[in-house]
């Protein structure tokens, strides 16, 4: 089969499997990636260790020599109804996360994986700085929030990857800067300020990696700064007008509604070991499953609750 044939046979299998849109690029190293990275490290010097290594997605063939082509999928995941009281305090790519079994799109990658190997080739899931490779593919761009933007989805997707070892044509940009260069309702709307200025963000001060990352004591006005949020923030992209009408609440996501009481922050607030293994725990996995993330999940949700 002719590279023009297999990159057009790819993108219908991504289809087939589940995906919304599907582009190709080259296995090139992402030097722009590697800019962006040492400007973060030279801006913010403290947070040398939670950066440096994302350099190692720099060049994908470093460890994968045999990759030629980079597969880029987009999942748009506004497509599903937030169960009442979640919106605002779970972010909602958590509460979608396709990861979670439950979840109707928890099989896309493993179809879309065999399809592939069905085709000959040999293939890895990720390894590679995905929001570069969906830019460089022509399928999103980066926003002033630096969430990625699809240009049908707006930033409610999600992107993945897979290397493959043949030498497909790559698909150019479609679009660039899909923000206004006068709006600035992202940065105006972090309320932490994590978002110093276009495409700039201090990790250690976005309310999601505050919620649940290893970020250790949190400073009393930061804590309050964060609101309602108990996992996840959806502030810059909620106020965005990239994903103005781009929510479409089509599908029920009754793996969320038969468990929504649990996750109200009263609930939460008051959690046992019990619900926090097997409800909880299961659905959001970046904080632990010991003492400490039960402790955790509690003073979120107490925060939320105002007290």
């Amino acid at each position: 089969m002719k590279s023009d044939e297999l990159a057009t046979k790819i993108k219908a299998l991504a289809r087939e499997a589940g995906y919304d849109d599907c582009g190709v690029t080259t296995a090139e190293p992402f030097e722009g990636f590697r800019r962006g990275v040492e400007k973060r490290i030279a801006q913010f010097p403290e947070l040398c260790e939670k950066y440096e290594p994302m350099l190692a997605r720099v060049d994908v063939r470093g460890k994968n020599p045999w990759a030629k082509s980079i597969v880029v999928c987009i999942r748009h995941y506004g497509k599903y109804r937030s169960p009442k009281g979640l919106a605002g305090r779970i972010g909602r790519n958590y509460l979608f996360d396709r990861r979670c079994s439950q979840n109707p799109d928890f099989e896309m990658p493993g179809r879309f994986g065999e399809s592939l190997k069905e085709q000959g080739l040999r293939i890895r899931k990720g390894g590679c700085p995905d929001r570069w490779a969906a830019a460089r593919a022509g399928v999103a761009a980066f926003g002033k929030n630096n969430f990625a933007i699809s240009p049908k989805f707006g930033s409610w997707i999600n992107i993945e990857t897979w290397l493959v070892d043949a030498e497909l044509p790559a698909d150019e940009p479609t679009f660039e800067a899909p923000c206004p260069e006068n709006c600035s309702a992202c940065i105006r709307a972090c309320p932490t300020g994590a978002l110093v200025c276009k495409r700039s963000m201090r990790l250690d001060r976005c309310i999601a990696h505050l919620t649940y990352g290893d970020c250790g004591e949190i400073d009393a006005e930061l804590w309050e700064q964060m609101g309602e949020w108990i996992y996840g923030c959806d502030l810059c992209q909620q106020v965005c007008p990239q994903n103005r009408g781009r929510w479409s609440e089509d599908l029920p996501a009754p793996w969320l509604e038969n468990v929504a009481g649990q996750l109200q922050p009263g609930a939460l607030a008051e959690m046992d070991e019990q619900t926090y293994r097997e409800v909880v725990h299961p659905l959001f996995w970046y904080i632990p499953d010991d003492e400490a993330g039960l402790e955790r999940w509690r003073r979120n949700a107490a925060r939320a609750l105002g007290r």
